[in-house]
């Protein structure tokens, strides 16, 4: 079986990133001859038995790149893949150039093809949309000053987005992570027998053998890209709630350009903050292990957060603003707490509450151990494989 994988970036980054390169890695152990096109390379980045050729198709808003579509093509004919599978791939004209692979399964990990925003957020009110991709858009460009605002280019977008969607929705699969990305895909005209729900794996070393203690000082872990929608200014404010002395220090791993305002919240507010910047995969799990437990302050309808499984494989209790596909992980009371969106008070309440319990968050942490064992990497992967062959 040849697998043609065409993804936006390859190499060490988010969590699309390590999706890939689980999946990569789980594609070629089970026999598949398997070739990257990607967008962005890393030029670190090594995956025996996978040759990685980078094709430099449009960015999200841009027009199709034709040079890029005929690339693609010259690819196809030069290695006749079985199958293309794309990831996010946003530059129409390239995933219609995939669909000459006698199959082709688009694997949607965020909101952008289906919103000109790319995150389903109001720019205006900061609040979620769950209007279907087309006239609604024009709508709110016009009121909440999405896309471009109401400039031709915004009309353009549109287009490139709906021409976006028409790829997808001939595609033999598409593959979401959560029920809730599912359900937008329908309303913007993907039909629902093409769509497969297939949460995200976890490699065999993402799972610690058991859940244990967090030792030391009250700690809690936010893990992300520091933007207004990750939450982690949110998740200051609701520290800052809690009494000061017992409010916890909070570790931040990831970057971001909110993060220089966070900072002097933090400071301001005499919240204890950690903020080492990028991280990698080991230093991840490390500062999961060292935290008391993780909070998600997504205030975006989280695709899925992948975080949060991550945690739950560390045996670790999660906080988490109930919005977007995190309830599809997440159970309120049996492995953390899920609060309203939003809710800075209601969040400070709960991180409080799982602190101040070590016998409730003990228990969390058993459940959280044993619910992670539904994204180990190999269940996962077959079912990935029975959607690119149409099993």
């Amino acid at each position: 079986m040849r697998l043609l994988v065409a993804v936006e970036r390859a190499g060490p980054a988010g969590g699309m990133e390590r999706y890939l390169d689980i999946v990569l890695r789980a594609l070629v152990a089970r026999g598949a001859e398997v070739r990257v096109i990607a967008r962005e390379c890393d030029s670190a980045v090594d995956i025996a038995g996978v040759g990685i050729e980078r094709i430099v198709w449009a960015a999200e808003r841009d027009v199709p790149d034709l040079r890029a579509a005929e690339a693609t093509r010259r690819a196809i004919e030069t290695f006749a893949p079985d199958i293309a599978v794309a990831h996010n791939v946003m530059d129409a004209g390239v995933v219609e150039a995939l669909r000459a692979v006698p199959r082709l399964a688009y694997h949607i990990h965020d909101h952008r093809p289906f919103c000109p925003n790319g995150d389903r957020v109001y720019p205006r009110t900061h609040t979620t949309c769950r209007a279907p991709l087309g006239t609604a858009c024009v709508v709110h460009a016009l009121i909440d000053g999405c896309a471009y605002g109401p400039r031709p280019r915004t009309l353009e977008l549109i287009g490139r987005r709906r021409r976006l969607r028409d790829a997808i929705a001939k595609a033999d699969a598409a593959i979401v992570t959560s029920r809730y990305v599912r359900d937008r895909a329908i309303s913007s005209g993907v039909s629902a027998g093409r769509i497969a729900v297939i949460p995200p794996p976890l490699p065999d070393d993402a799972f610690a053998a058991g859940p244990s203690t967090a030792k030391g000082a009250r700690r809690v872990l936010f893990a992300g890209r520091v933007v207004w929608q990750k939450g982690l200014l949110a998740l200051v404010r609701a520290l800052a709630k809690i009494p000061s002395a017992a409010r916890p220090e909070l570790h931040a791993l990831g970057d971001g350009p909110d993060l220089p305002e966070v900072r002097q919240v933090a400071s301001r507010a005499n919240v204890a903050l950690v903020a080492r910047g990028a991280a990698s995969i080991a230093e991840v799990r490390a500062a999961i292990d060292a935290a008391t437990l993780t909070v998600v302050p997504s205030l975006w309808a989280e695709p899925f957060g992948y975080v949060g499984i991550e945690s739950l494989a560390r045996g670790r209790a999660v906080v988490a603003f109930d919005t977007g596909g995190i309830g599809e992980w997440l159970s309120d009371g049996r492995n953390g707490r899920a609060v309203v969106a939003g809710g800075e008070a209601a969040l400070a309440r709960a991180i409080e509450e799982l602190l101040d319990d070590g016998e409730l968050r003990g228990a969390m942490e058993m459940s959280a151990r044993s619910d992670a064992e539904a994204y180990r990497a190999a269940p996962i992967v077959d079912a990935l494989l029975a959607a690119y062959l149409g099993g």
